[in-house]
């Protein structure tokens, strides 16, 4: 049941990330908002949940951008998912701040990525600007916190409830 609000979300995140954030860059840093959205629901909502996000989103970021190879976010978002789908299944009962801090740890990894799957795909020379990448990094904290507990809500209203099996 939670799988269509993560999906939603996401694709809301997408278009928000490739039409307002390049206009509003800090430090030349943007958020990553389809990352924490995709990150927050592998962790908080379920690892289906963070699949969807990731592959609509990225779907969505590479229709909207026409310079970018198509694929090239999906195919970064899902591989950077998959650290966050580990930590997921370590993760305790609350896993609010765990989604935080895997959002941050997140950001420098698919910035890598994707600056990888650029310069193979398209011939780009690899430009990693540390600065920008930890603005980003800590912009996507910050955002994580209400995202997180948002789908955290959205667990705990719409989410399945474990109960003994008799």
């Amino acid at each position: 049941m939670t799988i269509p609000f993560a999906a939603l979300f996401t694709i809301f995140a997408a278009l928000l990330e490739t039409t307002v954030l390049p206009e509003l860059p800090i430090a030349g840093a943007t958020a990553d908002l389809v990352l924490i959205c995709a990150a927050c629901a592998a962790i908080i909502l379920g690892i289906e949940d963070g699949l969807a996000a990731a592959f609509l989103g990225g779907l969505m970021i590479d229709l909207l951008i026409p310079d970018r190879p198509l694929g090239a976010a999906t195919l970064s978002l899902l591989l950077v998912l998959g650290l966050a789908m580990i930590v997921a299944r370590m993760g305790g009962p609350s896993r609010r701040w765990l989604a935080v801090a895997m959002t941050v740890i997140l950001t420098p990894l698919l910035h890598g990525v994707m600056a990888v799957i650029l310069v193979a795909t398209e011939g780009v020379p690899l430009a990693l600007p540390i600065t920008v990448v930890l603005v980003a990094a800590f912009m996507n904290g910050l955002i994580a916190i209400p995202v997180a507990t948002l789908f955290t809500a959205i667990e705990h209203r719409f989410g399945t409830v474990e109960r003994v099996d008799w």
